[in-house]
Parts: C-alpha cells; sequence; structure tokens
C-alpha cells in the first residue's frame, strides 16, 4: 500500500524570524521545504522561485502545511508578492481539501502583522472550510497529531 509523501513550505522573507517555524512544521510531514528571501532579490523575485518550488514541490507528494514569515516591508510590492506566494501554495492545497497555512507578521506590533492579519482574512474567504489561515505564533500553533 502505497502513502503519500506529506510536505510542508516555509517561505521567509528577509528579516524575518524562520527558524522557530521548523519544528512545528516539521512535526506532521515528511519533508519540508525551505525558501529564504536572498540578498538583494525583490519581492517578486522570491514569489516566483516561491512558485516555481510550490510547483515541484506538488509532483513529490502533498503539501498540507506552510508557513509565509514575513519581514519588515509591507509596501503594496511586498503585498502583491505575498499574495502571489499564498495563492501558489493555496492552489496546491485545495484539491486535497486540508492544509494549513501559516501567516506570520512578526512577534512585533504594527502594520507589518497587521498586513498579514488583512491577507490571512481575505485567502480564508476564498479558500474554505477544509483549510486552515492562521496568523499564530509557532509557539501556540501545533500541527495535528499524526495518524498512527
Amino acid at each position: 500500500m502505497s502513502r503519500t509523501k506529506k510536505t510542508a513550505v516555509l517561505v521567509a522573507e528577509r528579516g524575518g524570524e524562520w527558524s522557530e517555524w521548523v519544528e512545528p512544521l516539521r512535526d506532521d510531514v515528511d519533508d519540508i521545504a525551505i525558501v529564504l528571501q536572498r540578498q538583494g532579490e525583490s519581492p517578486s523575485e522570491l514569489a516566483t522561485r516561491v512558485r516555481e518550488r510550490v510547483a515541484e514541490l506538488q509532483l513529490e507528494g502533498a503539501l498540507v502545511a506552510a508557513a509565509l514569515v514575513g519581514g519588515d516591508r509591507w509596501d503594496p510590492d511586498t503585498l502583491s508578492a505575498r499574495s502571489l506566494m499564498i495563492r501558489a501554495i493555496v492552489s496546491q492545497m485545495v484539491p486535497t481539501g486540508q492544509g494549513r497555512l501559516f501567516l506570520d507578521g512578526g512577534g512585533r506590533a504594527g502594520r507589518g502583522r497587521h498586513a498579514m492579519q488583512a491577507l490571512a482574512a481575505v485567502v480564508e474567504d476564498q479558500v474554505g472550510g477544509g483549510i486552515a489561515v492562521l496568523t499564530q505564533s509557532p509557539a501556540v500553533a501545533p500541527m495535528p497529531a499524526r495518524a498512527a
């Protein structure tokens, strides 16, 4: 009996505190892909790389979890790139009807975190009930228990 490989993707913009997401994402998947924004890479270039990586992951198994960790920017270019990345990620989860998408705007209060919460609200309205869109920190965002 074959089992579909479960994968998570962790995307981090420059300045985003992403390392605390590795273990919570790893808890319920077989593999985790990490995409970090490179020095000097624009938000749209990062979005292109994320879309390409998510397409590759789809060929390897089911994308069941993802975290987008925002950096300090929240300008229109960054928000547009985030939207493209989220769309690519969620489009891989919708066919299975399940998944978890974490949108982390950082621990500091401010416009960046509010922008990520606004994106979460829009995505939640569009994806339906099987995909959870959360803006929690990794300390309070456990993955579901593994089936035996």
